[in-house]
Parts: C-alpha cells; structure tokens; sequence
C-alpha cells in the first residue's frame, strides 16, 4: 500500500465531513464531489477502499470513482501539489528507505493543515476603507486591530453560503454581514457566524457549520489548553480576554466537558432566569469554575464593559477574583441569583 496515498488520506480526513476509518483500509465520509444527501447530513456514502495494491474513490450517491490524487485535487489544489511532490520525490527513493517509512506506520491524528478557501472572495475587515460601513461597525465596538485581519465583510450572506451550502438560506433580503469564522485548531475552517449590522434585524445572529460534527466555538486556533482557558458566551467578547474561546450559541457539550480541568465559564451579566440559573449551577456540579459576577457591574457582557471605559486588564481582574467552583461557587451563585 502506497505510503504517500496513505500520508495524504490522514491529512485530507481534517477536511472530510463525517470521516471515518472502517478498517485497515477502508475510509467513509460525505462525498465532497456531489456534497452527498441534501435531506440528511448524517449520511456518508463516499468510500477510499483499497484495490491492486492502491487506494481508489467511489461514491454511492453520484457514482463518481476516482483516484486518490483527483480526490485531493478536488478539494484543495494546493495540497494537491505537495501530494504530487511527495509522490514524485518518492519514486526516487531506495526501496530501503520506503520500506523504513512503510513499518513506521500512520497514526491517524490531524496533520496542521490551513484550509481558509471558501473566506478568498471575501474581503477582510483590515483591506475595507476606513470609512466602509463594515469597517466603522467593528471600529465602534473596539474590536482590538488584529481581529480585523480575521474577520470578514460579506455583502450578500446568504448568497455567499448557498455556494457553500446550496440552498441552505433564502436570498429574498439579502443583507450584509460581518463573518466572524470558526477554525479548528489545525486552522481548517470548521464554519462561520454571521452578525448584523442592522440593531433592528429579526436574525442578528446567523451560524452556520460546514461539517455538523464540529464544536460550534470560535477562536480554537489560538488556545493554549496547557494555561488557564476562558469560555464566554459570544465570539466578539472573547476578542478581549486573552487565551479565550466562545461557545457561539451553543455549549460545547462533551468538547468542552474533556478539557475541564483550565476552564472558566463566564456568562454575560444580562439574565438571572431559572434557566441561567440551573445552567450555571449544573456546570459547577459537573467540575467547571464560574464566574459570578459581582453586583456593581451593570453592563450586560464584556463588550459593554469595553465600551463603558473599562480595560481589558481590569475585566481580566474581576473574572480571576470572582471565579469560584465547588461549594463557593454555589454559595455565590445563591447570592447572585437573589439581588
């Protein structure tokens, strides 16, 4: 079995939706030639399987057979490339050194791989004019400057995600938005959220995944989970708390649960509903710190806290001195709850 082919289907499994390894050798997933079942995401009827001593590509849904090379080729053209560097590089290799390479054996675990493609017909919010509507939106919320590179203006959104996902929106009122993307932390691009400019608009916020089993969180590509790890709730307040990811609308579920041990939960400081409450209170159950804010704050999340006056550094303050877990945590969550 060829090395390089097999190299090369460990990598593009970071950038197959559904991946799985069936047997030694053989790999399902969703076809990214035809995008598979429309009416059920789950459904993965693409197939590497092996035969001749060599990898090949069918797909059950379209009928598409392929080799391993057109399969890279069609998903990412610069990996394309390296593939066929790689293969050219090792037909000239001694059989000796192929067959050290063949017993070393692959280990499936997700080589760094950058997949940002779909985000090229986009501007960044760092390329727009200083006085873009897109631009002044992000510069009014203080957003710190080097977010502006990793955020995007996309004039027609949902135009934009029906060539990603054909129709996955409605086009009838169209309307501009600011992209904020959701990368893994190998950079491949997991899927994006869509905000608003209008304050009147029914939907101010959009998410959309482009592979359904990922973690809706923005801002893994940046964490260290060997220091302390904050969790907030929306991806614009995360931009101002160092070494910080958000939860985009969801909570992390079992992704989260497994990194426990660093993390600090911080909810905004707008709601103390039943259903806040027995949300907080189920995570300090579960192991999690919190972060119970203390009552003088008035503003509603971090981002009002920014625009209030407050530094970055004193929001960092009040989260580490109002951070608590166990017992204490659900003493102060009581208190909370009754002013």
């Amino acid at each position: 079995m060829s090395y390089i082919e097999l190299k090369y289907i460990n990598i593009l499994s970071g950038r197959l939706s559904q991946f799985k390894r069936k047997s030694e050798n053989l790999f399902n997933f969703r076809c990214p030639f035809c995008g598979d079942s429309q009416t059920n995401k789950l459904k993965a009827r693409g197939y590497i399987y092996s035969r001749e001593n060599k990898f090949s590509y069918k797909c059950h849904n379209c009928g598409i057979t392929s080799s391993i090379g057109n399969l890279i080729k069609h998903v990412d053209e610069t990996m394309f490339k390296e593939y066929r560097t790689e293969s050219f590089m090792d037909t000239r290799r001694s059989d000796g050194d192929r067959q050290k390479n063949k017993s070393q054996g692959i280990v499936f675990d997700k080589r760094k791989y950058h997949f940002k493609t779909p985000l090229k017909v986009l501007k960044q919010i760092s390329q727009l004019s200083p006085s873009h509507p897109a631009k002044l939106y992000v510069v009014k919320r203080k957003i710190p400057n080097k977010y502006h590179r990793k955020l995007y203006y996309a004039p027609y959104f949902a135009k934009f995600v029906n060539t990603l996902i054909p129709r996955k929106l409605p086009e009838q009122n169209d309307e501009p938005r600011l992209l904020i993307p959701f990368f893994d932390e190998y950079e491949n691009l997991m899927g994006f959220q869509g905000r608003s400019f209008d304050p009147k608009s029914k939907l101010k916020y959009i998410t959309i995944m482009l592979d359904e089993s990922k973690p809706k969180i923005f801002g893994l590509e940046d964490i260290d989970w060997n220091k302390k790890v904050y969790v907030v709730e929306g991806p614009i307040d995360s931009m101002f708390i160092q070494n910080s990811i958000a939860m985009a609308g969801a909570d992390g579920g079992a992704y989260i649960n497994s990194k426990k041990k660093n993390v600090i939960l911080i909810y905004d400081n707008e709601s103390k509903s039943s259903e806040i409450i027995k949300k907080i209170s189920k995570n300090i159950d579960d192991g999690f710190s919190v972060c119970i804010w203390p009552n003088y704050l008035k503003q509603k999340d971090i981002n009002d806290m920014i625009l209030s006056g407050m530094t970055e550094v004193e929001i960092s303050n009040i989260i580490n001195d109002n951070t608590f877990d166990k017992l204490e945590a659900k003493t102060k969550l009581s208190e909370w709850r009754k002013t």
